[in-house]
């Protein structure tokens, strides 16, 4: 296991930081990492990490000053004892009662904690400091994982509020806290250490003499070394031009080649840094086996054998690894001529080829530097590749490891000139989609034209899957990514004594359920009591420390229904699991929802629930919206109508009416201040607030909000119109630009003809194909 310690090397000092190693000189700090010499007999403090692979995260334990540390240790005693997660846990202090899941949760990554599969271990620094109990060495460990915490003590030379420190923290350092509370957890750590002092009549933070030598025995990274800070020094980038191997590779590139790549990026031990993948390529040079391997990630990175077998297949599939042997397996020529190199922009121009949207990325970035909206800008030009957050955070990862990008903020990030070069030098696929379209005709997006979903694509292929036994990985595979889909998290396993697929629902912040999933083929559709073990399907549940197990087939015939009942696991069919896969295409539904769905086996009640919610939402918006906008209703009672008067009105119009139930549900929803479409009168009377097109925008704006993060304009910006040239023939760098410009021209139409529409954020495809009908028109 790779944990936080260093040796003494000929240049310096080797920091080895969890699944990173980097060489750090003690005359250099690049972005803040290098560690100091100290005074003989005083012992060292842990090495401190580069600024951008320090969290923002302050660790946070309940509890004054006073009380902080004491409880800390109280925490870190009871995983030394028994690190399982899911069991009550009482804060020493006050007793109040949480879990060691929670707890450490909250924690974050200040380095005193790590997770080895479902358990909990401390770390070196964790237990030295149990041992000494050195508060100055537990603020040194937090400095070396988390950022601002000695700097904070840097700003101390005169003392400051906390509004003073956070406008420091801003300003400096790049930390854009919206609260007072990030500051405060780090001073309530300095205060319990007694390197601070609040004076409470003026409310300010001052040092102490202690604050004063320990901030002398740090290494503090300067303002100017932060990466995207005005101050820093310029560097001179200079693009090399790809080896003969990776320049083959990318001239084979067109259109259909670069829109048939690998979807998703895939698990790798360690994470998917450059340093992990050029640590993991290098175990196979010249030539090794599988075994060799395995055993490499499980003593070196930590990890479950099944997470290495994992691994080894993602690096196939990236072109990293190739078999040249039963059970041996080597780099392939292009790894060969990138490990040879030692580029790393090679690295990436291998990925771009391979896996898709990666250079693509710095598109979205040259657009929108958060995350969050780089994700939606992603989704709304390439919306047939699902890049969920981890997939994105892989792919910003190795782009900044490479030089490509720079972190200028929490979840911010620009091209650098590097990146820029790159970004020129590369072909990429054209932009797709509703909003990329830009020809004469509307053009709809995949949903418009009757093109399948991912969950439906998804269902089809757990349909089809079912049946070739021949290749039986193919189907666990598909129910894998299918659950994955669904909303669980998913482990595959497989081999001796292992269940195929592990899943875990989260049930609520205390309550997960693990649960073995056994996965049979069938070339005739049909699995029996004959096809399956129940005293095998037991020991891989226990084996997992799961609480229940279910199996998956393409049907099930004989005795077995009856067997498996007799045993509680419950069988699901493709075909069902295709059905739910079909179904969240018009609603999702939650993990605990779904759990409850398979071992009650009230599948349609669950369902029929959720879509009974909908149809009342949908019901109550438009009566009220019509109600508000009847003459006659207007004049009797103002518009408004009552539970009463709603259920009447759908009675006529629906076989199966809702329940006054259903109905006072969706108006607390309108009624809600958050959303305010709809207003509560005096005697149970509701009149809607707003037509139910913009309320849909709304609750968009919620999604998007809730999926992306906020990312709203707040003033008016003046833009220059420009002419428009006539409409020609593009290439791909036209349809790029082309592409970028259209939904301001969408917008503009919009308000022009009394459109609502958002400033931001996805737009409505029927707004599109309108405003693309109403050129056609003047054309």
């Amino acid at each position: 296991m790779i944990k936080n310690s260093h040796t003494e090397h000929a240049g310096g000092v080797i920091s080895y930081g969890i699944n990173r190693i980097h060489c750090v000189d003690e005359s250099v700090n690049e972005g803040g990492g290098s560690v100091t010499s100290h005074d003989q007999g005083i012992p060292d403090f842990p090495v401190v990490r580069k600024w951008p692979q320090r969290s923002s995260s302050t660790p946070w334990v309940p509890g004054s000053p006073d009380h902080i540390v004491g409880n800390l240790r109280g925490l870190l005693t009871e995983i030394q004892s028994d690190g399982t997660q899911n069991r009550p846990f009482a804060w020493p202090a006050s007793r109040t009662s949480t879990t060691i899941r929670a707890a450490v949760h909250s924690l974050g990554s200040c380095g005193l904690v790590s997770k080895k599969g479902d358990y909990l271990e401390l770390t070196e620094n964790a237990e030295k400091f149990l041992v000494d109990g050195d508060a100055e060495y537990l603020i040194a460990v937090f400095h070396s994982n988390v950022r601002f915490v000695g700097e904070l003590l840097a700003e101390l030379d005169t003392p400051k509020t906390h509004s003073d420190l956070n406008n420091a923290a801003s300003e400096k350092y790049l930390l854009e806290w919206s609260t007072l509370d990030p500051v405060r957890r780090r001073t309530n750590w300095l205060r319990a250490a007694g390197l601070a002092e609040l004076w409470k009549f003026e409310n300010k933070l001052v040092l102490t003499d202690e604050g004063r030598q320990f901030r002398d025995r740090i290494q503090l990274v300067a303002p100017g070394e932060i990466p995207g800070s005005s101050s820093a020094q310029p560097i001179d980038f200079t693009l090399t031009p790809p080896s003969p191997g990776v320049l083959a590779e990318l001239e084979t590139l067109d259109q259909a080649v670069l829109a048939g790549r690998k979807a998703q990026w895939g698990y790798i031990a360690g994470g998917s840094s450059l340093e992990s993948i050029q640590f993991l390529v290098n175990a196979f040079s010249p030539e090794t086996s599988r075994s060799h391997f395995i055993r490499l990630c499980v003593d070196q990175l930590s990890v479950k054998e099944s997470s290495a077998e994992q691994s080894l297949n993602t690096l196939r599939a990236l072109g990293f690894v190739e078999q040249t042997g039963p059970n041996s397996f080597a780099p392939t020529p292009l790894a060969q001529e990138w490990l040879a190199s030692g580029d790393p922009v090679d690295l990436v121009r291998i990925l771009h080829v391979k896996v898709a949207l990666v250079a693509e990325v710095l598109s979205a970035l040259k657009e929108e530097s958060d995350t969050g909206a780089a994700r939606r800008w992603l989704a709304i030009y390439y919306p047939g590749y699902r890049i969920s957050q981890i997939e994105l955070a892989r792919r910003i990862l190795i782009l900044k490891d490479a030089g490509l990008i720079e972190r200028i903020g929490h979840t911010r990030y620009r091209l650098t000139p590097l990146g820029a070069k790159f970004y020129d030098s590369v072909p990429l696929l054209e932009p797709q989609g509703t909003l990329a379209g830009s020809s004469g005709s509307a053009t709809k997006s995949a949903s418009d034209i009757g093109q399948p979903s991912e969950l439906d694509q998804q269902a089809t292929e757990v349909h089809e899957a079912a049946t070739d036994s021949a290749n039986f990985s193919r189907f666990e595979s598909a129910v894998a990514e299918a659950f994955s889909l669904l909303g669980l998290e998913v482990e595959r396993h497989g081999g001796p004594k292992k269940t195929d697929i592990l899943l875990t629902f989260w049930l609520s912040p205390t309550s997960r359920r693990r649960v073995t999933v056994e996965v049979k083929t069938d070339s005739a559709g049909q699995i029996n009591e004959n096809d399956v073990k129940f005293d095998a399907l037991e020991e891989h549940r226990k084996a997992h420390k799961a609480d229940r197990a279910i199996l998956i087939g393409p049907g099930f015939s004989g005795r077995l229904p009856q067997w498996a009942k007799g045993k509680g696991i419950p069988l699901i069919s493709a075909g069902r699991l295709a059905t739910w896969l079909t179904l969240s295409t018009r609603i999702r539904i939650f993990p605990h929802e779904l759990y409850e769905m398979i071992f009650s086996g009230s599948a349609p009640s669950v369902w029929e629930r959720a879509e009974r919610g909908l149809e009342a939402v949908n019901q109550v918006t438009r009566m009220l919206w019509e109600s508000g906008n009847d003459e006659a209703d207007i004049s009797f009672n103002q518009g408004a109508l009552t539970v009463r008067d709603i259920w009447r009105m759908g009675k006529a119009d629906s076989e199966a009416p809702l329940a006054p139930e259903e109905i006072s549900s969706a108006l607390q929803l309108l009624t809600n201040p958050l959303l305010s479409a709809a207003s509560e009168m005096k005697g149970g009377e509701y009149v809607s607030t707003a037509p139910p097109n913009l309320i849909a925008a709304r609750l968009r704006s919620f999604a998007d909000a809730i999926e992306y993060g906020l990312d709203f304009r707040r003033s008016f910006d003046m833009h220059e119109k420009r002419p428009e040239s006539p409409r020609m023939d593009t290439g791909p760098e036209d349809a790029r630009a082309e592409s970028k410009v259209l939904p301001d021209r969408v917008r503009q139409w919009a308000r022009e003809n009394g459109r609502p529409v958002s400033s931001k954020g996805r737009l409505p495809n029927s707004l599109v194909a309108d405003f693309l009908a109403a050129q056609n028109e003047e054309q």
